[in-house]
């Protein structure tokens, strides 16, 4: 399994011989871009957990749709709602290509050659509150899982210690937000105990404020697992499970 991190919450993640690029976000239009066609052209599916503009920009979706004229979109039910219909000067996603995934669902890409098949499963199913007087939105985790490939997690825009994040091998938690303390955080790592936690969501922190979530997150960590930074590169490769 290969993740590259595409700024803040944006990934691109290559397993059991699929491409899936997750919540393509204002934030990460240039490096989504930087990808080439070569690249873009053979993602299978882009993955939005919600609705909200740091995780979907609908215009550099619709660019992402058209350089990979296979892909499949997997939306939130919400967002996927939205995305049925134009906006401004974007338009409607093709509902041939427009799949809602709602918590407790799943879909299942089929074998590729050696490879096995990818299953995604959605779970959670609300954004964190922000604020008691700003509405909730949907926010389906995502669970994906291949064979006897590491099992990965991402969270979205919530710190909800669902049962499918118990123990998983790798997840992508949001490590600073406007709507999280950093108690929180902690206390969502201590309580799934993942293998390998990957820091995201983190676009909006400054470069001399980033460090002190990162080094909370990876000093009172629980036990077992390891919160580790992106390199240079921000690639990261698991080769087997934790």
């Amino acid at each position: 399994m290969k993740i590259r991190h595409l700024v803040h919450s944006c990934l691109l993640v290559e397993t059991a011989g699929r491409r899936l690029l997750v919540d393509p976000g204002g934030f990460s239009g240039r490096a989504v871009r930087a990808l080439g066609p070569g690249t873009l052209s053979t993602i299978d599916a882009i993955a939005i957990t919600h609705q909200h503009p740091d995780h979907l920009d609908r215009a550099l979706l619709a660019e992402v749709l058209a350089a990979s004229p296979d892909a499949i979109v997997i939306a939130e039910p919400e967002t996927a709602t939205q995305l049925a219909e134009p906006a401004e000067d974007v338009p409607a996603v093709d509902g041939e290509r427009l799949l809602p995934l709602s918590a407790g669902a799943a879909h299942e890409f089929p074998p590729v050659g050696d490879d096995p098949a990818l299953r995604i499963s959605a779970v959670g199913g609300q954004h964190a509150i922000i604020h008691p007087d700003i509405p909730r939105v949907g926010n389906t985790g995502l669970v994906l899982t291949a064979g006897d490939s590491p099992r990965l997690g991402i969270t979205g825009d919530s710190l909800e210690p669902v049962p499918e994040f118990h123990g998983i091998d790798v997840l992508a938690f949001a490590v600073v937000a406007p709507w999280s303390k950093m108690s929180e955080t902690i206390d969502f790592l201590r309580s799934v105990r993942p293998v390998l936690a990957l820091p995201v969501h983190e676009a909006i922190a400054s470069d001399v404020g980033r460090p002190i979530f990162l080094r909370q997150s990876t000093n009172l960590a629980p036990e077992g697992t390891e919160v580790r930074d992106w390199p240079a590169d921000g690639v990261v490769e698991i080769t087997s499970r934790g």
